[in-house]
C-alpha cells in the first residue's frame, strides 16, 4: 500500500460518511415531524423529541459549515498562491492547520447524528416498553 492509497481511502470514506450523515439527519427530522403530526404505532409525541431534533439540525449546520469553511479556506489559499506567482504545475506545501476547522465540523456532524439517533431510539424504546 502507498501513502496515496491510504489518503484516497480516507477521501472515499469521509465523503461517504458525509453523505450518509446528511441523509440520516434529514430522515431523522422527517421521522420527528411524523411523530409531531400523528401518533405512530401508539407512540405519542413528546417535547423530549426536541432534543434529537436539535441534534439533527446541529448535524446539518455542521455539514454546511464544513463545506463553507473548506471552500473559503482553500479558495483563499489558492488565490494567494496564484498571486505569488506559483505556476500551475509547480509543487508547494499547504499548512496542515488549514484543515483543522473542516475536521472539527466533519466529526461534529457525525457525533451530532449519533447523539440524535441515540436519543430518538431511547425515547422510542421507553415508549414501547411502557406499552407492553
Amino acid at each position: 500500500m502507498k501513502l496515496s492509497d491510504a489518503r484516497q481511502a480516507y477521501y472515499d470514506y469521509s465523503a461517504r460518511l458525509s453523505d450518509i450523515s446528511r441523509q440520516l439527519n434529514l430522515a431523522g427530522i422527517a421521522v420527528i415531524w411524523i411523530f409531531k403530526t400523528t401518533t405512530v404505532a401508539g407512540i405519542p409525541f413528546s417535547v423530549f423529541l426536541l432534543w434529537p431534533l436539535a441534534f439533527h439540525v446541529l448535524g446539518l449546520a455542521f455539514d454546511v459549515l464544513q463545506y463553507a469553511y473548506a471552500s473559503a479556506a482553500w479558495g483563499i489559499f489558492h488565490r494567494r498562491r496564484e498571486k505569488s506567482g506559483i505556476k500551475e504545475d509547480e509543487h508547494f506545501g499547504a499548512p496542515s492547520a488549514i484543515n483543522i476547522p473542516t475536521n472539527i465540523f466533519f466529526w461534529g456532524k457525525t457525533v451530532a447524528t449519533v447523539v440524535a439517533y441515540t436519543l430518538a431510539l431511547f425515547y422510542i424504546s421507553t415508549q414501547l416498553v411502557g406499552n407492553i
